[in-house]
């Protein structure tokens, strides 16, 4: 079968996505990925090693970088989630809305069958104006409604507080979704949709929780469709990543090293915004007497130089990395949460934004993560408290090793093939 696959965002965004268009081609389909985003990465790298098509838009150069940082810090420092939302959609997703629904167009031409992150509406408008099924793909568990999960972006007071919850998160979604949605839906002489989550969000026929079922498990007043795969990661002979020069030699020279990342919420940042993250990651770690590992998006990062307490990196392979280090300190971004999650280590999570603070919570449920902290109030003294909360009890080493042991013996592509397969029949 021909198959389409469209996703929109940074790398934690696209990587569950490469995944999946891997395990498909793998299971003898025809798979083109459509991805929108802001950095190409390897992507045409691993469409050839994977066997996939690729149709990459990089977003256009809307902004300087210092507009785009102070747009950043806006949005970071914006209380409201359903605000921090609005803003994502204004700066990031409709400066290429127009090359995503032509990308959206495309793959319904030539494919059987579509697949895409939730997020992205123009592929469910061009899906219905062309008559083909579209597979929605969530990879955070808390967008589809029901009364045994606590709304996004509301506090958790609660199983009483889910009803009223859910239709204020609905009334504030739909304020700010639905008008982007309704206006394409009219220019394609669609019928308009009333409500974002139950309608422009969700497929008809499947919507996969790209999440494990350990930790969403599936809750009973879900619809059929609502299926939930696992996490979408990719085949042990996936493109395996160097380890930048002389980090082995760092780990291997010392105690288990604290790893720090804000992944891509640091890339729009300026140089002073980084560094003043720096500082404080530096602060908290040489606060408590541990060794750092600790990620930014700069190359040459000059000011600080490398020594056997603090290593600099751009950018490393988590999955080599994260095992061994003693804990993640990360923002909660689906993707790095789950390589924490799968290297079965605790984590520190600084939310800057909308599901992060979910997952932090969800991590704070599982005993494999500490309070979760806020980057607009983070302080090297509340970090060092963090940490040290990880390292008082023996109780989040040992949940998130006997987590990370069972994440990695599921299959999540496998799974979510085998749902395919059995709804389309395939």
């Amino acid at each position: 079968m021909k198959i389409g696959i469209q996703t929109w965002g940074s790398e934690g965004d696209v990587r569950p996505f490469i995944a999946l268009a891997d395990g498909l081609v793998r299971s003898g389909h025809k798979v083109t990925l459509a991805i929108s985003t802001d950095k190409p990465r390897n992507y045409h790298e691993l469409a050839k090693k994977y066997g996939f098509d690729i149709n990459l838009l990089i977003a256009p150069d809307t902004y300087t970088h210092d507009e785009l940082a102070k747009i950043w810090q806006s949005i970071i420092l914006a209380v409201n989630p359903i605000k921090q939302a609005e803003l994502v959609l204004k700066y990031g997703f409709d400066p290429v809305m127009e090359d995503m629904y032509n990308a959206s167009k495309e793959l319904c031409k030539i494919n059987e069958l579509v697949m895409g992150h939730f997020f992205v509406f123009p592929l469910q408008i061009a899906a219905e104006k062309a008559g083909i099924p579209m597979v929605t793909i969530n990879i955070v568990h808390n967008c589809l409604p029901s009364a045994y999960i606590c709304p996004p972006g509301i506090p958790n007071l609660g199983k009483w507080s889910y009803s009223l919850g859910w239709k204020l998160v609905r009334f504030m979604i739909n304020r700010i979704f639905l008008p982007r949605v309704n206006s394409l839906r009219k220019r394609e002489g669609l019928s308009i949709h009333k409500d974002v989550m139950s309608q422009t969000w969700a497929s008809k026929r499947l919507n996969l929780i790209a999440v494990s079922p350990i930790i969403c498990q599936r809750p009973p007043d879900w619809a059929s469709n609502n299926q939930v795969c696992g996490f979408l990661n990719p085949e042990s002979t996936s493109i395996v990543e160097e380890l930048p020069k002389g980090l082995e030699e760092f780990i291997d020279s010392g105690s288990a090293p604290i790893y720090a990342t804000f992944g891509s919420m640091m890339t729009p940042l300026t140089y002073q915004q980084i560094k003043e993250t720096l500082d404080i990651w530096i602060g908290a770690i040489k606060k408590l007497n541990l060794r750092g590992i600790l990620q930014v998006p700069i190359d040459n990062y000059s000011e600080f130089s490398n020594t056997s307490e603090i290593f600099i990196v751009s950018r490393s392979p988590y999955v080599n990395v994260f095992p061994k280090c003693l804990a993640i300190i990360h923002h909660g971004g689906a993707g790095t949460t789950q390589s924490a999650l799968l290297s079965g280590k605790p984590s520190v999570i600084v939310a800057h934004m909308s599901d992060q603070f979910f997952w932090g919570a969800e991590l704070e449920r599982l005993g494999v993560a500490s309070q979760t902290l806020k980057r607009a109030s983070l302080s090297i003294n509340n970090l060092a408290e963090s940490i040290s909360q990880l390292l008082t009890s023996n109780k989040y080493q040992e949940n998130a090793k006997e987590l990370g042991d069972k994440l990695k013996a599921e299959n999540g592509v496998r799974n979510a093939i085998k749902i395919i397969n059995e709804a389309f029949n395939i």
